[in-house]
């Protein structure tokens, strides 16, 4: 009995060593990715990792992301797919997935937002501060010109404000102070190189009208014997500024016109306008559509109008029969292809004198005498409780034609 006791104990204590259970293997259920990056323009830069949303973001401006390696950290155990050592297109979505060791996954979305460079280079406002008051210059960008008046103010040392296109720079940079005497350029460089170059205009010269001694007609062009007087009415066209010149142009060819004198006067404080007087020199050949240019320092000015000049016959006066004449006079000019009417200013205004009721306006049939009996008071500076006056008569010719002026004096 002992011994069977014995034997069922030997048997119990192994049964208690070769039974017991084993612990279970427990696999990692992590499959994060902690960090994502890209190396664009040898620059690193880690993306925005929303682990709710599963999406890896980046924001770049111009990159290039056809073929980039990202360097990705991800979770301990877990394996990613596509693999990280593997370059990939970025222009698009691209979903990299991470396989926990238990197989679990999750789908990221890389998103590159990638900004082209900005193209544009304009300054869009431009002003400057004069005399208390603010003035805003006139942008050109098709000629890239910044246009503004100062009239006679100091802008020898001026500080400008100005606007220029999103993520372009600026040069001189704003806070720089300038002579706008000088030639003043900036320069204006868009994000992605591009460069535009403006060039300011102070107190830029303008062209305002054509008119002559004989008065302003109506006709354009303005009709001119070669020999006529006129003057040339602009905001700017200073003959003293440097380099100014004033020409006819056909388009091709240039014909220089003498400055004989100016005028200026005032239009405001910041505008100065001048009066040019000139002549048609006797070079210019017939040609109807002739424009006039004001020129200085490089810029021009255009008139808007234009000149039509006759070369061939054109009236002459050669003398007149005295040096002063009152009322009741005869007035006899000797020339060339004299002229059927003539202009006579008196009083602020400019009488047209031709053969009529109220005048006896004569020319020879060789039309090298003109003569005229000089009975209309109005013509006298006396009638006027004046002294004597010095008058410029002009030569008229068909369709009112300038020609020729002669100087004399009334009295």
């Amino acid at each position: 009995m002992k011994k069977i006791t014995a034997i069922l104990a030997i048997i119990i204590i192994s049964c208690s060593k070769g039974d017991s259970p084993e612990e279970p293997i427990v696999l990692n259920d992590q499959n994060q990715i902690t960090s994502f990056k890209l190396t664009i323009n040898n620059e690193t830069i880690s993306g925005n990792i929303d682990q709710i949303n599963k999406s890896i973001t980046f924001n770049v401006v111009g990159a290039d992301l056809t073929s980039l390696v990202p360097s990705v950290q991800y979770s301990d155990m877990a394996k990613l797919s596509p693999p990280k050592n593997e370059s990939q297109n970025f222009n698009g979505e691209i979903i990299y997935n991470v396989f926990a060791e238990n197989g679990d996954s999750n789908a990221y979305r890389v998103i590159v937002n990638n900004r082209p460079l900005g193209p544009e280079n304009k300054i869009k406002a431009f002003s400057i501060f004069i005399n208390n008051e603010t003035i805003d210059a006139t942008i050109n960008d098709n000629l890239k010109l910044i246009i503004f008046n100062s009239g006679t103010f100091d802008i020898t040392a001026l500080i400008p404000s100005f606007t220029i296109s999103e993520y372009a720079t600026i040069s001189p940079n704003t806070g720089v102070p300038q002579n706008f005497n000088n030639s003043v350029t900036y320069t204006v460089t868009a994000e992605n190189g591009n460069i535009a170059q403006y060039k300011i205009i102070t107190n830029p010269s303008k062209i305002n009208g054509i008119s002559t001694i004989a008065g302003t007609f109506t006709q354009n062009p303005t009709l001119l014997y070669v020999g006529a007087q006129i003057f040339i009415v602009g905001d700017f066209i200073d003959p003293n500024r440097p380099n100014a010149k004033l020409y006819l142009t056909d388009g091709i060819n240039n014909y220089s016109l003498p400055i004989l004198n100016s005028e200026m006067y005032s239009v405001n404080e910041y505008i100065n306008e001048y009066n040019l007087y000139t002549k048609i020199p006797e070079n210019v050949p017939t040609y109807g559509n002739y424009k006039i240019i004001y020129e200085a320092n490089g810029f021009q000015s255009e008139s808007e109008s234009y000149v039509d000049i006759l070369a061939e016959n054109p009236p002459k006066h050669l003398s007149l029969n005295q040096d002063l004449y009152q009322v009741n006079d005869i007035l006899i000019i000797t020339g060339e292809n004299l002229t059927d009417m003539i202009a006579i200013p008196s009083d602020g205004s400019v009488y047209l004198i031709q053969n009529s009721n109220n005048y006896d306006l004569s020319v020879n049939p060789e039309r090298t005498e003109i003569k005229l009996t000089l009975d209309y008071y109005r013509l006298f500076p006396s009638y006027f409780g004046r002294g004597e006056e010095e008058k410029i008569i002009t030569l008229l010719g068909p369709n009112r034609r300038v020609g020729e002026t002669i100087k004399t004096v009334f009295n």
